[in-house]
């Protein structure tokens, strides 16, 4: 009797563990979302000089404005980015890296 009782208890914990991990896992996406939409309006809000200048008006990050952007410098060599849309990029892919870098880590774990 006690031993079912021990497994019972430690088939509770593990449970209760695994949905813990799940819940701290859902709001790591969670914050992640909300971290990488503010990143994309500030990159929107930072090239918009930018992508006027380029033609690709219109677009939105994640839907071809950094391509467009990009296919524009290589088709005209004199072109440079303003600064701001620079570090706003940088700043995205930074974001993205750090997510993918978290993401390994927990795979690792598992």
């Amino acid at each position: 009797m006690k031993i079912v009782t021990l497994l019972l208890a430690v088939g509770l914990f593990v449970f209760n563990f695994s949905g813990v991990s799940a819940q701290a896992e859902e709001q790591n996406k969670g914050d992640h979302k909300a971290k990488m939409e503010a990143q994309r309006t500030a990159v929107e809000t930072a090239c918009a000089t930018d992508a006027a200048t380029t033609g690709c008006t219109g677009k939105k990050v994640g839907k071809g404005l950094l391509k467009c952007m990009q296919e524009y410098k290589k088709a005209h060599k004199d072109f440079k980015f303003s600064d701001s849309c620079k570090d706003s990029r940088k700043e995205l892919k930074d974001e993205r890296k750090e997510n993918k870098m978290k993401n390994k880590e927990a795979e690792v774990k598992k």
